[in-house]
């Protein structure tokens, strides 16, 4: 997926390409005798830019953790993110052990105007989590989970995924809103707001997120709440990477499960009209406690079919009832709904962490689903088994806050579509995506802005797409990175 960034692939490799440097990448490997080359690295402003191995072989002994440089063992590995289209090398990983790792590796890029990335979980759709030529701060080995069910809190290092948030809060019946895959990050998902089954019960993640530690750019430490540092505790939440790099995460936890009512009801393709229609009328009038999500071609082992997919996390009685009119719509093909661990629930979607597809989306807010957009998913998009259209609900408890409580601004939006591709072969990448491309605009016309976590967009859509926080997002990022080290995300200009 091609990520807007402030150069090329291309224009990086090139540069790269035309250093007179002794050896473009590092031999040597930590505790080898070999010395650290002159690594061959791209700054924030596209330019070249050479870094002595005396630099290199500094930076390496300042971290706990380990600095990858290509050629390295691990390094291969390390450099690839969930999504296959995203292929990209750095020049350098530092896998941050803790704070101070995360410290250190921000200096040296600061000091030296190199291209920043941030790994979290390394789950971006658009590829945010790495970058060419530059240093990638890999977070990934810091994933610890700490659970405090007498105050129903759990704090979680940046490097986390959602699975091990679930799988520690539910030893004691707890849950916060996150995803819906587990091997998400959990940095990034927060960031950029966060929603999953039990948003419209409890809110977004962000919503849910109590306290962090942020390392802003000149490498200070801040604890922010609302009451310490409260402003970037506002701006963290919906405001995606832009003010630092968070390495502890800590959330308000809700009495859920270890049971949830939960599964899918499908229907015969001949049925995605009667189904869709179905869903935005059902849907619309559900109670917060129940999220449904239609997609228009589930893969199946009967073949591609429209689903109905629901999760009902409160008193599963209720769930029946609530249910009722769903149980009782057309003739389904397959009915998997059912008492289900919560936990299992949140794996059900869950693929490789480092996925063989090549994967592209596009995705908007909606109001609510109109019979139009109903015409266009029919009609016009065909969905299969590699380009699919999903309708996802929203509402509830996250339009509870107003849009200018948090960074987070599209309160008001009862939905969201999603056009998407997934495909094995890179061959097909540019087709594919010019496909996805070409979907999204006979959609996009119902929508009004876009989640941040799985968009790109140009920088007129990103300014756009904050809204009326927009003035005082960039307002923080002058005061916090004026230098816009930050700048791999839904990128907000220092004002």
């Amino acid at each position: 997926m091609k990520r807007r960034e402030f150069f090329t692939a291309s224009l990086a490799s090139a540069a790269i390409a035309a250093l007179p440097v002794r050896r473009l990448w590092a031999e040597g490997v930590a505790g080898s005798s070999i010395p650290d080359a002159d690594i061959a690295a791209i700054k924030l402003n596209g330019g070249p830019i050479v870094i002595p191995g005396a630099a290199v072989a500094d930076l390496r002994s300042r971290l706990r953790g380990a600095l990858l440089v290509p050629g390295q063992e691990g390094y291969e590995q390390a450099r690839r993110i969930w999504n296959h289209m995203i292929d990209r090398h750095p020049a350098l990983i530092a896998r941050c052990a803790g704070p101070a790792d995360v410290a250190a590796a921000l200096a040296f890029a600061r000091e030296r105007e190199l291209l920043l990335a941030v790994r979290g979980g390394g789950h971006s759709f658009p590829g945010y989590s790495t970058c060419d030529g530059g240093l990638v701060i890999d977070l990934s080995t810091m994933h610890g989970v700490r659970v405090d069910p007498i105050a129903r809190t759990v704090r979680a290092e940046g490097g986390a995924w959602l699975g091990d948030v679930d799988a520690e809060s539910q030893h004691y019946a707890l849950a916060t809103p996150l995803g819906a895959i587990s091997n998400t990050g959990i940095a990034g998902l927060t960031l950029g707001g966060g929603y999953g089954w039990l948003s419209r019960r409890f809110g977004l993640a962000c919503d849910n997120l109590v306290g962090a530690d942020l390392i802003t750019a000149d490498g200070q430490f801040h604890r922010l709440s609302e009451q310490e540092n409260p402003d970037l505790f506002w701006a963290i939440r919906g405001g995606g990477g832009n003010f630092g790099v968070v390495t502890s995460f800590e959330y308000q936890l809700h009495a859920v499960g270890p049971q949830v009512l939960a599964g899918f009801l499908a229907y015969p393709a001949t049925e995605l009209r009667q189904a869709l229609e179905f869903y935005a009328e059902f849907a619309a009038r559900a109670p917060r406690e129940l999220h449904l999500e239609f997609d228009a071609a589930t893969p199946l082992p009967s073949g591609a079919a429209p689903t109905i997919n629901i999760c009902y996390s409160a008193d599963p009685k209720a769930g029946e009832k609530a249910l009722e009119p769903l149980l009782k719509f057309g003739k389904p093909t397959m009915n998997t709904i059912k008492m289900q661990d919560y936990v299992a629930v949140q794996r059900q979607y869950d693929g490789p962490p480092l996925s063989e597809y090549n994967s592209y989306l596009k995705s908007g807010f909606l109001r609510e689903v109109q019979p139009g957009l109903i015409d266009v998913i029919v009609n016009e998009l065909h969905a299969d088994e590699t380009f699919g259209a999903t309708v996802s609900h929203f509402g509830g408890a996250i339009g509870d806050r107003s849009p200018t409580a948090t960074a987070f601004t599209h309160r008001e939006a009862n939905f969201m579509v999603f056009v998407s591709g997934g495909w094995k072969a890179a061959a097909d990448n540019d087709r594919n995506r010019s496909e996805v491309r070409s979907r999204w605009d006979k959609v996009k016309p119902f929508t009004a802005g876009y989640y941040v976590n799985l968009n790109e967009g140009d920088q007129r859509q990103t300014d756009d797409n904050y809204g009326q926080n927009r003035a005082r997002l960039a307002a923080l990022k002058r005061q916090y990175d004026p230098a816009n080290l930050f700048r791999l995300n839904a990128n907000v200009r220092p004002a």
